[in-house]
């Protein structure tokens, strides 16, 4: 059996002591770490990190996600099981958002978190990590059942910047209507945390890869079905002065 860690603890000691928890349980699982350097708190980055990974494990695989900064607020803890009998473990907060519509939805689960006696600072380790081990063990989810899960904000935005300095935005393929070749502009307004810079509008072509335009901003639907935002071999990010949660807008010109 496989359960997979997503996080946003770094290299600190937090994502031991999950593994601690999971193996003192099941003893016989693999654990996979997908990434533990998820920007802290920023639950559309951990959203979109685990739409690039999950979707490719066999199913059947458990996978424990944790960026929970209102973690011991009353936001639920859930396990969601997709068409395909993943296992989604985490806070009800957005985390799953891009997963599910990928996925699809069997059933949701509300946790019983009391039933874990959870510390108010460490659901990771008290209750995703040993409702995991659980799973894998073959117990029965405790719980109860629930219609929906919490959504991200749909308004056109930055959520996510690769190693690259591509920028990723949670613009889908089917959103837009202009065609490959088209020029278009795009207006980038800084979120609330950045609101002294200016506003940057960049006109670029809309293309197929990155290499159809050498010089300048494009603009192409990404591996994921997300528009992306780029400079040939160089960071548009950084050149840009784009961060998280910016918001855009795209037309033609």
């Amino acid at each position: 059996m496989i359960i997979t860690l997503t996080s946003d603890f770094g290299n600190e000691g937090y994502v031991g002591a999950m593994k601690g928890r999971i193996l003192s349980i099941a003893k016989n699982v693999s654990i996979v770490d997908i990434t533990h350097n998820v920007k802290p708190f920023n639950i559309y980055h951990g959203a979109y990190v685990l739409l690039t990974s999950i979707p490719y494990f066999p199913p059947s695989s458990i996978h424990v996600a944790v960026v929970d900064p209102t973690v011991g607020s009353k936001r639920n803890s859930i396990v969601v099981i997709t068409r395909d009998n993943h296992y989604l473990i985490g806070p009800d907060n957005g985390l799953f958002t891009y997963l599910v519509e990928r996925m699809g939805v069997k059933k949701i689960i509300k946790i019983d978190e009391n039933r874990y006696n959870p510390s108010s600072t460490f659901h990771g380790r008290d209750i995703y990590s040993v409702v995991a081990a659980e799973i894998a063990s073959g117990s029965e989810i405790k719980g109860t059942e629930i219609e929906s899960i919490v959504k991200l904000n749909p308004e056109p935005c930055v959520i996510h910047i690769d190693v690259f300095g591509n920028i990723i935005t949670n613009v889908r393929k089917e959103d837009i209507d202009f065609n490959y070749g088209d020029n278009i502009r795009i207006k980038i307004k800084h979120n609330m945390k950045n609101k002294e810079k200016k506003e940057k509008i960049i006109d670029c072509k809309f293309v197929k890869s990155y290499y159809e335009k050498e010089e300048g901003f494009l603009a192409l639907i990404n591996s994921e079905g997300f528009l992306e935002i780029a400079l040939f071999m160089d960071s548009a990010a950084e050149t840009l002065e784009v961060d998280y949660l910016d918001r855009i807008e795209i037309c033609r010109f």
